[in-house]
Order: structure tokens, then sequence, then C-alpha cells
């Protein structure tokens, strides 16, 4: 977030928050609320992927799996993927899941450092904006956005302990089908000419289902 591209990029995406980070269990139970600034312990049965040409990777739940599709569309590999929840039942008929990843490739020093705080005052500038381009309708917002900024999990590389900050907005909508709310967290990852953005979404109704989901963003590593 030091660079012209990088910021007029993020001049169309942040502003300041206005609302205060909600008391998450007493609102809104166990679906929704700001990502434990602490270690995730992954699952054992997680399975890791790597994306975009090994660029970086990530873990999700076995219940997950990508998928080159976007609705009807095919994705370009080198720009993103999709992952949904599918398992050996129909139950993938009765439940929403999304995790939607675009990957931008730029010039070096266009974007921070994996180390570097992300929430610097410089940045604050537009992240509400971007919420409006995502649903298009702000009537449908029930409770945010709210912004944060976390680390993923600690990892020795090369006998040096690493951490990767992201970049986290997330809010909950009402849902354009008629069922139940969906929560929503949109991360944004950076390494000096590569950016991750990564939206990940469910209905509160399948919150035991999906309760570890907004975790697999803790998982996620810089190759």
């Amino acid at each position: 977030m030091k660079k012209e591209l990088w910021l007029l990029f993020f001049a169309l995406l942040l502003v300041a928050c206005k609302d205060k980070v909600p008391n998450e269990i007493e609102m809104y139970g166990n679906t929704f609320g700001r990502i434990s600034s602490g270690k995730f312990d992954v699952p054992d049965d997680w399975v890791r992927y790597n994306l975009m040409d090994s660029a970086c990777s990530i873990m999700m739940p076995p219940t997950m799996k990508e998928t080159f599709l976007d609705g009807v569309d095919i994705i370009d590999k080198d720009k993103g993927t999709n992952f949904s929840f599918h398992d050996s039942t129909d139950n993938m008929k009765h439940y929403y899941s999304r995790v939607a990843v675009d990957y931008i490739k730029a010039t070096k020093g266009t974007f921070a450092m994996p180390d570097e705080w992300a929430l610097s005052t410089e940045n604050i500038m537009a992240l509400d904006e971007m919420v409006d381009g995502e649903i298009k309708d702000r009537s449908l917002i029930l409770n945010g956005p709210y912004f944060d900024c976390s680390t993923t999990n600690q990892m020795f590389k090369n006998n040096k302990l690493t951490r990767t900050y992201y970049l986290d907005t997330y809010y909950r909508r009402k849902s354009i089908t008629g069922d139940s709310p969906v929560s929503v967290h949109i991360f944004f990852l950076q390494n000096d000419d590569k950016m991750v953005k990564m939206m990940i979404a469910y209905h509160d109704k399948d919150s035991l289902i999906f309760q570890n989901l907004f975790n697999s963003i803790k998982t996620f590593e810089w190759n």
C-alpha cells in the first residue's frame, strides 16, 4: 500500500470506519464478527490448495472444492479461482457458501510487503465503496461494514518466523433469495508485486456447517 498504483486502487476502496466493532457474540451469535487475532488450529482433514501457478496457497475444509466456474462462466486460473460446498450427498442443494479468489499481478513495489501493517492512516480511505460495488443495493446491509487488520498463522520458513497481514472488511446482508441473512468477509493480502482479494460468504442458518470457514484466511501462505 505504498506505491501509486496501490494508492489509486485503494482510492476507490478505503474509508475511515465510522462504526464501532460490535460485541459479536452478544449481537450475532457464532456466525459473524471479527476473526480472532490468535492462532487458528487447523483441523487435520483440511486440504491445502496451491493457487495462481503456486504463487500462494490456502487450506479449506474437505467439503469445499475448488472450481474454475463462476456460475456458467469459466474463470481464468491465472486471475483467480472459486471454492464451493460439495459433499457426497445432495446437501449441496441446501447450503450456500462461496469463496471467491481474485489475483492481481503488478510491477515490483506496487503493493506492501506481507509483514507490513496494512491499515495505516494514509490508506484508511474507502473500503466502504467496495462494499457498494459488491452488493449494489445498500439497503441489503444489516450490520456493518466493519474494518480490521490482522495476521495469518505465523510459521517458520528458512529458519525465520514469518507472518502475513491481511485487511478484513466484514458485514451481514439480507439474502437476495429470501433465505436467512448472509455473513461476508472480504480479505486483501499483499506481497510486493502481487495481491489477493478473497471473499468468503455463507448463510447464517448454516453457521454450524461453515463455522470455521472464515478462519481459512489464517492458513493463507505466500510461496
